[in-house]
C-alpha cells in the first residue's frame, strides 16, 4: 500500500500529458468547427442555417463513428454537404470537439419576453399559412416545430426582419411568367433542362414545361416578407414564443397516441 504514492506520482506526468494533448485536439477540433461547420452551425454551434449541435441528440445517442459518416457524407436532402476529403486526424479532432459541445452542459438564456403574447403575434401576421407548428398550419416555408431547439434566438431574429439575408437551398423561390403575362411564384421542388416544378402557397405543385413559358425568374430575394417594422415588443415577445418551440406540439398519428387514444 506504500508503494501507491510513488505508483501515482509516476503515472501524473503522463495524466498531464494525456489532458494537455485533449485539450489541444479540442482547440484544434475548435478550429476546424469554425472554418468549416460555423457557416451553418453558429459560431458557437447554437444553430443558424444548420441545426444546434449542444442539445443535438444526435451528439449524444450516436457513435463517434456515426457522427464522422455524417460529416464524410453528408445528409442527402438537406443543405448539409460531404467533407470527404478531410483528414483522418483533423475529423478525429473536429468529432472530439463536437463531443465537447455536446457534454459541456451549456444551457442558453431563456429569450425574454412572453410566450403567449407572441403566440398571439403569430397568428395576426398569417405566419400558418407558410409554416407549421405541430399539425397545424403549411408546408410551404420551413416547419417551425422545433424552431428553438435548433436555431440559436441570434438566426431566428434575422430571418424574421433580413429573411433574404440567408435563404436556404430548399426554400429557394421561383417566378414563373406564363406565355400570356401572368406571373407564379413558388417554392423550387424539382428542375432540369425542360421543366420546372413548384410547390404553390396553398400546398399544391405546379409542373411547368420551359419552352411552354414566356421566362423563368429567379429572384435573390425570399419569398418570406421581411418583417422590420414589427414594434419592438411584438417582436420581442414572437421571439420568445418561437423558441419554447421544441417538440413538445405533436402531429397526426403521434398526437394521437400522446392522448392515449388508439
Amino acid at each position: 500500500m506504500k508503494l501507491l504514492p510513488v505508483a501515482v506520482a509516476l503515472l501524473f506526468p503522463f495524466l498531464i500529458s494525456a489532458q494537455n494533448g485533449n485539450e489541444q485536439d479540442v482547440e484544434q477540433g475548435r478550429a476546424l468547427f469554425r472554418s468549416n461547420c460555423a457557416f451553418c452551425h453558429g459560431l458557437t454551434a447554437g444553430g443558424g442555417r444548420g441545426p444546434s449541435l449542444i442539445s443535438a441528440k444526435l451528439v449524444r445517442s450516436s457513435t463517434d463513428e456515426d457522427i464522422k459518416k455524417i460529416i464524410r457524407t453528408g445528409v442527402p436532402g438537406t443543405s448539409m454537404p460531404s467533407f470527404d476529403n478531410i483528414e483522418k486526424d483533423d475529423l478525429d479532432k473536429l468529432v472530439r470537439y463536437i463531443r465537447h459541445l455536446g457534454g459541456s452542459n451549456v444551457i442558453s438564456a431563456p429569450v425574454s419576453g412572453d410566450p403567449v403574447a407572441g403566440k398571439t403575434v403569430y397568428a395576426r401576421n398569417g405566419c400558418g399559412g407558410c409554416h407549421r407548428v405541430g399539425d397545424e398550419g403549411s408546408n410551404f416555408g420551413p416547419e417551425l416545430t422545433r424552431i428553438g431547439a435548433g436555431r440559436a434566438p441570434e438566426y431566428i431574429h434575422q430571418s424574421i426582419v433580413d429573411p433574404s439575408a440567408d435563404i436556404p437551398a430548399e426554400y429557394e423561390g421561383v417566378t414563373v411568367v406564363t406565355k400570356e403575362g401572368k406571373k407564379i411564384t413558388g417554392v423550387r421542388i424539382n428542375e432540369d433542362t425542360f421543366t420546372v416544378q413548384l410547390r404553390l402557397g396553398n400546398d399544391k405543385f405546379a409542373l411547368f414545361d420551359k419552352s411552354n413559358v414566356k421566362e423563368v425568374i429567379y429572384p435573390k430575394q425570399s419569398l418570406m416578407p421581411a418583417y422590420k417594422t414589427l414594434p419592438a415588443k411584438e417582436l420581442q415577445n414572437l421571439l420568445a414564443y418561437l423558441d419554447k418551440l421544441r417538440g413538445q406540439e405533436t402531429s397526426g398519428a403521434d398526437a394521437t397516441k400522446a392522448k392515449g387514444i388508439k
